[in-house]
């Protein structure tokens, strides 16, 4: 009885550990074609900041097309030419939105995320959740997000779930907004409050 139950802990283990290399692996994959996508566009976003009067140092771009159980958020340096740091990402619970798969919208009270540049606001943050940043979108498919109340900010919802594939959807924690875990916050909150100017955050969908 003993042997079984220790050779049915060794499959677990066996499992387990399994599972987390296989994991690892399509980590790598979509990380890899996300740094491929940001580094490709790094040029776009710089005109666009140029054009905007927006923070040239730094810009946020979100994929999308990533499980959010992968990190999928990455600052890109434009001096530096590289992504910095990175983060996860949930998405919005509205229109029939999975976990697996988020549908976008830019309706007001669609509880969506929404694809597009948007000025971060460094200064404006939300009613309710004070440790958070405001956002205005430039395109129509995020027209708006300022009257949506769309912002950066943290869930604690996050932070419990990321070591799964994909993050089960919450209402509570995500109606559309760009909502992290609180290391990415921490991260996040330093850099806008440490640059002069409003940072540019482009979100999209790559595949």
């Amino acid at each position: 009885m003993k042997k079984l139950f220790a050779y049915n802990i060794g499959c677990l283990i066996v499992s387990a550990v399994l599972l987390a290399l296989a994991l690892s692996g399509c980590a790598e994959k979509q990380n890899s074609k996300a740094d491929l996508f940001v580094s490709q566009h790094a040029e776009e976003a710089l005109k666009f900041a140029k054009q905007k009067g927006l923070n040239t140092n730094y810009a946020i771009f979100v994929d999308y097309s990533i499980p959010s159980g992968t990190p999928r958020l990455f600052v890109w340096d434009f001096k530096a030419q590289k992504i910095v740091a990175r983060t996860y990402v949930m998405h919005g619970c509205g229109k029939g939105s999975t976990k697996e798969k988020p549908v976008f919208s830019n309706e007001i009270n669609s509880e969506c995320s929404s694809l597009g540049k948007f000025k971060v606001f460094k200064d404006r943050h939300g009613a309710k959740i004070t440790r958070s940043f405001r956002m205005e979108g430039y395109d129509k498919t995020n027209s708006n997000a300022w009257n949506r109340g769309i912002m950066i900010h943290r869930s604690k919802w996050v932070d419990v779930w990321k070591w799964m594939k994909y993050i089960p959807l919450n209402r509570e924690s995500c109606q559309g907004c760009i909502t992290v875990g609180s290391k990415g916050m921490d991260n996040l909150e330093s850099l806008i409050e440490r640059e002069s100017k409003p940072l540019l955050l482009w979100s999209y969908c790559s595949k």
